[in-house]
């Protein structure tokens, strides 16, 4: 009997060429955006940005989105002292601001918090979206000076599915937030979060949750072939 090939839908867009790999490990993978992000374009945070750019600051991203919105206000690069998260995040910093010191990652917004107040830095800016979580400032209320910059905006993207999944791919809260506003999640579908935010925001909706070992669609991936048995 032939074996039976995997349904799932990703709920941000991704590349070919990990759709095609995955095909063929019998994963066929739909995409459909939950979320549309926009990046903050005006003089205001042009000039914000741009005043920082030749100062030596402590530069907080726990978004791919965030990094490459504020790489795209710069004309240069610059050398910044930077936490981010590890996966997508750090990639694209490694990518925009080939300058700049990577101090710390971590997996999730409170462990990159908690290395920050380790460092006892009193001043930080934090690079982020309007949607973004309240966990680093609520952390780092009154360890640090935090200077919040919102450089992108996201926006839902509702659709309402005709058809059911064996597994969903969430990316960020705003995305679960955003399928559950039209969508039930049944009890036996597979929810494969991108990391431990993402994850507790799906607890409300399902307890089949599986989070990804380090915040890349690639090791959401791996988590899919684990799952469903097909390394």
């Amino acid at each position: 009997m032939q074996n039976k090939r995997i349904q799932i839908l990703s709920t941000k867009a991704l590349d070919e060429a990990l759709l095609t790999e995955a095909a063929n490990h019998e994963i066929d993978i739909d995409c459909l955006p939950f979320i549309e992000t926009i990046p903050v374009v005006n003089n205001d945070i042009t000039d914000a940005v741009n005043l920082l750019r030749d100062k030596f600051i402590t530069a907080i991203f726990t978004s791919s989105r965030s990094v490459t919105a504020v790489a795209a206000l710069l004309d240069k690069d610059v050398n910044w002292n930077i936490y981010c998260l590890f996966g997508a995040t750090k990639e694209q910093v490694q990518i925009h601001f080939s300058q700049s010191a990577v101090h710390a990652t971590a997996a999730d917004s409170a462990s990159l918090a908690a290395e920050i107040i380790e460092t006892g830095i009193k001043e930080v800016y934090f690079f982020c979206g309007d949607k973004r979580m309240d966990t680093i400032p609520e952390k780092l209320a009154g360890k640090a000076n935090l200077k919040e910059l919102v450089v992108y905006t996201t926006h839902e993207v509702t659709h309402t599915l005709e058809q059911s999944f064996d597994g969903l791919l969430f990316f960020s809260p705003s995305a679960v937030k955003s399928f559950c506003s039209t969508n039930h999640i049944d009890a036996a579908t597979i929810c494969f979060a991108v990391g431990n935010t993402t994850a507790r925001s799906l607890q409300p909706f399902t307890k089949n949750i599986i989070t990804a070992a380090t915040a890349s669609a690639e090791a959401m991936i791996d988590k899919v072939k684990e799952a469903f048995n097909k390394i």
